[in-house]
């Protein structure tokens, strides 16, 4: 699948309309997710004939990219129950459903039977929840063998993640910075869009 493809499959989802401001979830846009995934295939064989986890998927972008561009099974975790009935009609409409499974839980009390290949996850910024973002890559180090994680940009932030997830066990492999647009989702937003600068990272681990 070219990636163009992949972002016009995305794009054609239900995106979720209510949002919980205590879980600090702001959606990846369907030209992001289909980015990041095109290249965790492409540079480095992350997708296609894995198990991939979509960790806090909402309504799901991470997950449907995943099964679309070829995983074999596929995952998405969120507490947020209206995120996941729109999940559950996503996958749908987008044909889906022998590869994605949508489960109810809290990343803080997850646990796997086994590790997964991959995690994909756009988790709380940890701005109004101090530590969400690193109980997120706690959970995920501890259950896959490569992450992908969307966190907010910043020197300082940049140094602390570096320390947190060297004691997590992870190794980091690849950051990138890119612009990310938050929409007006919640009253205290004022702007009807804001671009803040935020960090991919890759990281390996020895699970």
């Amino acid at each position: 699948m070219r990636l163009r493809d992949l972002e016009m499959q995305l794009q054609s989802m239900e995106r979720i309309k209510e949002h919980e401001v205590s879980l600090e979830s702001y959606p990846t846009p369907a030209n992001i997710a289909a980015a990041i995934l095109y290249a965790a295939e492409m540079e480095h064989g992350d997708i296609i004939g894995k198990t991939v986890c979509d960790l806090g998927c909402g309504d799901g972008v991470f997950a449907f990219g995943s099964a679309l561009l070829g995983a074999t099974r596929v995952i998405g975790i969120d507490l947020y129950r209206k995120a996941l009935k729109v999940a559950q009609r996503n996958s749908i409409s987008l044909g889906t459903e022998n590869e994605v499974e949508f489960v109810l839980s809290d990343v803080s009390s997850l646990t796997f039977r086994e590790p997964v290949d991959t995690v994909v996850s756009n988790p709380p910024f940890g701005v109004k929840k101090r530590g969400a973002d690193i109980m997120f890559l706690r959970t995920a180090i501890s259950s896959a063998r490569v992450i992908y994680s969307i966190h907010l940009a910043g020197e300082k932030n940049r140094l602390f993640l570096d320390r947190s997830i060297e004691k997590l066990g992870g190794t980091v492999t690849q950051v990138e910075t890119f612009e990310f647009p938050i929409p007006k989702i919640y009253e205290f937003h004022r702007k009807a869009m804001h671009q803040t600068k935020v960090l991919l990272y890759r990281i390996c681990t020895d699970v």
